[in-house]
């Protein structure tokens, strides 16, 4: 894995904040960054794929229901009529 370095700004209070965490788990301030973006970056894979599977349902349970319309192609239709 390559590292980039890099300075950020902080306010005082959330810097203080995450000292004090970054002590008390006997970590490095960078470390306790890290792991927290690094949720953050899973938290919304997890959210796209639940988003994106929710869609899928929709999608099938809409064709079922409507057979031999092609939405898409409505879409496209009502977009350029205007």
């Amino acid at each position: 894995m390559n590292w980039i370095t890099t300075n950020l700004r902080l306010p005082e209070d959330l810097y203080m904040e995450l000292k004090l965490k970054a002590a008390r788990e006997r970590r490095s301030v960078a470390a306790v960054i890290r792991e927290k973006l690094s949720e953050e970056k899973k938290t919304n894979n997890t959210k796209v794929k639940r988003l994106l599977a929710m869609q899928q349902k929709i999608s099938k349970k809409i064709a079922k229901e409507n057979p031999g319309i092609n939405f898409a192609e409505g879409l496209i239709k009502m977009r350029y009529e205007q």
